[in-house]
């Protein structure tokens, strides 16, 4: 006899469930190509990349409000691969200028 616990479908994380789109995304949708997802319950295909409904409201809304600077620099990493240590490289780079080597005082050796 099968409970109601192993006959219930597992739901993805809340973050991954496509509920509250806003109106524009629930528009685009039908126009996008779908398919089912393993994660999420579909995704769909903008410019070029498969995306979740959440994600892809996500990515409208940055195309659509974000505004890049000259000074703007991207550091994109997955969880727990070193964004700390690239964190740090970034920072070297771009502000080499302003440190001497070997500086006891250096940002990196007391604030890393």
């Amino acid at each position: 006899m099968l409970t109601h616990l192993e006959t219930s479908p597992t739901l993805p994380p809340k973050y991954l469930q496509d509920d509250k789109l806003t109106q524009e995304c629930e528009v685009l949708l039908p126009s996008l190509p779908k398919e089912k997802g393993w994660v999420s319950s579909h995704f769909y295909q903008y410019q070029g990349f498969w995306h979740p409904a959440k994600q892809l409201q996500g990515v409208i809304a940055c195309q659509k409000h974000f505004e890049a600077q000259n000074s703007d620099i991207f550091l994109v990493t997955t969880p727990k691969y070193g964004t700390t240590w690239l964190k740090a490289i970034v920072f070297a780079l771009v502000k080499r200028m302003h440190y001497r080597r070997g500086m006891e005082n250096h940002p990196l050796f007391r604030n890393s």
